[in-house]
């Protein structure tokens, strides 16, 4: 039962219209839109940097022995990690697949839901000035054991969901280390993903 308190007799009621269109209609055109909007905001893909692709994303990445420490290298990753992404070091308990590399969840929940994941490092980025004083682009450092650079991966994401997100990446820092310790002769996950 429709109550119409305030209408007296003789009126008739009109359906809703807003510049000759019926209220019915551009709501259900808005509630289409709104829709298509959500679906191009879900866009988000994990893409695994490699020596052969790093060209093709806004990184750079800087590999060095430390001196006096043998077995350790310096790891500096320069690019997108300052303003709406954030840097995470996450050393895992073994090498993973490029597929399971996708540590989203973990970061997003407190480091909780991989049980591949041993220890999750949030990095700070740092700003070098250049010899004008004018600050270039960040970038984050590490030093880590080449033990530990193989089954460590640097995440670059936003710390929480956004509306586009667009890409975000894991930067698989065995595929970096020097020499046969490095990912090429590493296959034990290309059988086991």
């Amino acid at each position: 039962m429709i109550c119409l308190s305030g209408v007296q007799r003789g009126y008739s009621l009109r359906p809703l219209t807003i510049g000759g269109v019926p209220g019915l209609v551009l709501c259900t055109v808005l509630s289409l839109l709104m829709q298509i909007k959500v679906a191009m905001a879900i866009f988000s893909e994990l893409v695994v940097i490699t020596p052969q692709n790093e060209t093709e994303h806004p990184f750079e990445i800087q590999v060095q022995a430390v001196e006096n420490r043998p077995g350790h290298h310096r790891i500096r990753v320069t690019g997108p990690v300052d303003d709406d992404q954030r840097a995470w070091l996450i050393l895992c308990r073994r090498s993973l697949h490029p597929e399971k590399q996708n540590f989203r969840q973990a970061i997003w929940q407190g480091g909780t839901g991989n049980m591949d994941v041993v220890q999750i490092t949030r990095l700070k980025p740092q700003y070098p000035p250049d010899k004008s004083g004018v600050y270039k682009q960040a970038y984050v450092e590490v030093v880590l054991s080449d033990d530990a650079m193989k089954r460590s991966y640097l995440y670059v994401d936003f710390p929480q969901n956004v509306d586009d997100g667009g890409y975000y990446y894991s930067i698989d820092l065995a595929y970096y280390l020097p020499g046969p310790a490095g990912r090429k002769s590493m296959i034990r996950w290309e059988h086991n993903p």
